[in-house]
């Protein structure tokens, strides 16, 4: 295929984001409450706290996820060429989410010895809604030596995690510089407004510096706006992106005026929410940035979210059948 950005390139996309471990499990709105979880978005906990949930709930299923981890896995089932850059860990947790990867087709970097793979716990309400809980994380890396520069420069396109920004800033920082200079696009995937407000000064640099492709929701792109000088705010409103509305739509802004409105109808019995934004990530930069318009992008997106809504996981294991059955 050809590549919409330049000449083809080993890679379609880098992607740079934190790998991580899902552990599912249904639960009811009492147990959220007595955690005093925020329903729908990330959590997180001291250490012993997390060891009081582990014990509250039974897991269903271990999974590789990740929000970048997620849309790059989806693209390489799409039959994109990905390579994914992230902090791996030797330990068994990073050694299955590495088989997970490589079995969809992503390149991934080698893993980092002494380094403990993030797990997370996935809590699903009746609902369908998911609510992420991790131990609190480290504080944000200054350390940028494990980004592989030769593997941005073999890309056409970089797309930068938000929780990446926000526990990595100075290596995303970093491979966005090494992806202007060797003329790759830079996409900004938002992923959660707890994402967001964690990375939103990396974040407004990221875009007042390189103009990327920004996907989010709403609420994500206005936290960032609101976060940002009037200046820098005012900039920002020509920014390309695409905006999604839960469940409602989405459009896409290209920067000079134009914008393409895709509504939906909202899903009335979902399964599970998770990855919904990851995957329609994959399936529009997919469409899109191989040739496709922006409406026919727009439906892409929309149909792999809903396959994942209707599914338990963030992820497919062969997404192209939903454009089949949408």
């Amino acid at each position: 295929m050809t590549e919409a950005t330049g000449p083809a390139k080993l890679f379609q996309f880098a992607v740079i984001g934190n790998a991580v471990i899902d552990a599912i499990a249904h639960v009811d709105e009492a147990l959220l409450k007595k955690f005093d979880l925020h329903k729908s978005d990330s959590n997180t906990l001291s250490h012993g706290a997390m060891l009081e949930l582990s014990a509250a709930i039974t897991v269903e299923q271990f999974r590789s996820g990740g929000s970048a981890a997620n849309t790059a896995y989806t693209l390489a089932r799409l039959g994109s060429r990905v390579c994914f850059l992230g902090l791996i860990g030797a330990d068994p947790t990073g050694r299955h989410f590495t088989a997970d990867m490589v079995s969809a087709g992503v390149t991934v970097t080698p893993p980092n010895q002494g380094y403990r793979t993030t797990e997370v716990f996935t809590l699903l309400t009746p609902d369908g809604n998911r609510t992420m809980v991790q131990s609190a994380p480290p504080m944000p890396s200054t350390d940028d030596s494990w980004v592989d520069d030769s593997f941005i420069e073999q890309s056409a396109n970089l797309i930068l995690g938000a929780y990446a920004c926000g526990t990595h800033p100075a290596a995303c920082e970093y491979a966005a510089k090494v992806a202007h200079g060797a003329g790759a696009r830079i996409i900004l995937s938002l992923a959660s407004s707890r994402a967001v407000q964690a990375a939103a000064s990396t974040l407004v640099d990221l875009i007042s510096t390189y103009h990327p492709l920004v996907i989010g929701h709403t609420a994500e792109w206005q936290h960032l706006i609101d976060s940002a000088d009037a200046h820098t705010a005012k900039r920002m409103e020509s920014t390309p992106r695409v905006i999604t509305r839960s469940g409602e739509g989405a459009a896409y802004y290209s920067g000079d005026g134009k914008v393409v409105d895709s509504p939906t109808q909202p899903i009335p019995k979902p399964t599970d929410l998770s990855g919904a934004g990851d995957a329609f990530a994959a399936g529009f930069l997919h469409s899109f940035l191989n040739g496709g318009s922006p409406n026919l992008a727009l439906a892409h997106g929309h149909q792999l979210g809903r396959a994942v809504v209707l599914s338990l996981g963030p992820r497919l294991a062969s997404p192209a059948e939903a454009y089949d059955h949408a």
